[in-house]
C-alpha cells in the first residue's frame, strides 16, 4: 500500500513539515466552547484556591457610613456602610474590594457608655462575621466584646459615649480584634423600615 507522501510525490522532509502543520491545524480546530469551558475551570480553580476563609484580627478596615447613625440606646440596630478603599493580603491579592457592604453596630461598652462597632462584612456573596454558638450568643459579640476597635478620630462624629452619631459619608477605621470567619449567616429580623440583631440582648432585658 503506498503511503500518503508517495500520492503525493513528497520527500520525508517534505512529509515532517507537512506533519508539524497538520498538528497546527488541529489544535486550531478545537471547537471554541471547549477551550472557554476549560479557561473557566481554571479561573473558578484559581478563586477557589485563593478564597478568604477568615479575616483575622490586626487588619484595619476603613468604613464609609452610607447612612447618617443616631444610637441613643443599645436596641442593636443594625446600620450599614461599605467599604472605602480595596484591601489586599499578605500575598498581594484582593481580600476585600471597596465597596463591600458592611453593618455597623452600636454596643454596651460596659462603662456605662456606648461605641460603635463593625459587626459583619459581605465579599462577593459572603459574609464574613464572628462565628458564635447560637446559644452562646447573649455576652458574647452582642455585649462588651468589641470585634473592631476605631483608629483615629471621626470627623463631625462621635463613635463612643452616652450616644453614637455619625454623619453619613463619615469613614471609619476598625482594627479587628476579633476573627471574621465566612459563611456566617445573619439571623437578624427587619422591624419599621430598620434591621436589628436583637437575639443579642435575650435574656439580658436590654440596657
Amino acid at each position: 500500500m503506498s503511503s500518503i507522501l508517495e500520492l503525493i510525490g513528497a520527500s520525508p522532509s517534505t512529509g515532517r513539515n507537512l506533519g508539524a502543520a497538520l498538528a497546527v491545524v488541529v489544535t486550531l480546530v478545537v471547537p471554541s466552547h471547549i477551550v472557554s469551558a476549560q479557561d473557566r475551570d481554571r479561573q473558578r480553580d484559581d478563586r477557589d484556591r485563593d478564597a478568604v476563609t477568615r479575616l483575622d484580627p490586626g487588619m484595619t478596615i476603613p468604613v464609609r457610613a452610607t447612612e447618617t447613625i443616631d444610637a441613643r440606646r443599645t436596641d442593636y440596630q443594625v446600620f450599614s456602610g461599605v467599604v472605602d478603599r480595596d484591601l489586599r493580603g499578605d500575598n498581594g491579592r484582593l481580600a476585600i474590594p471597596r465597596g463591600s457592604t458592611v453593618e455597623l453596630i452600636a454596643r454596651n461598652s460596659g462603662r456605662n457608655e456606648m461605641v460603635l462597632d463593625l459587626e459583619s462584612i459581605s465579599v462577593n456573596g459572603q459574609r464574613y462575621a464572628v462565628r458564635t454558638d447560637p446559644q452562646q450568643m447573649v455576652g458574647t459579640a452582642g455585649g462588651r466584646d468589641i470585634i473592631g476597635s476605631i483608629v483615629g478620630a471621626i470627623k463631625g462624629g462621635r463613635a463612643r459615649g452616652e450616644s453614637v452619631q455619625v454623619p453619613r459619608g463619615s469613614v471609619i477605621d476598625f482594627r479587628l480584634e476579633r476573627p471574621l470567619d465566612v459563611g456566617v449567616a445573619d439571623l437578624g429580623v427587619n422591624r419599621n423600615g430598620h434591621h436589628y440583631h436583637d437575639y443579642y440582648g435575650r435574656g439580658r432585658g436590654g440596657n
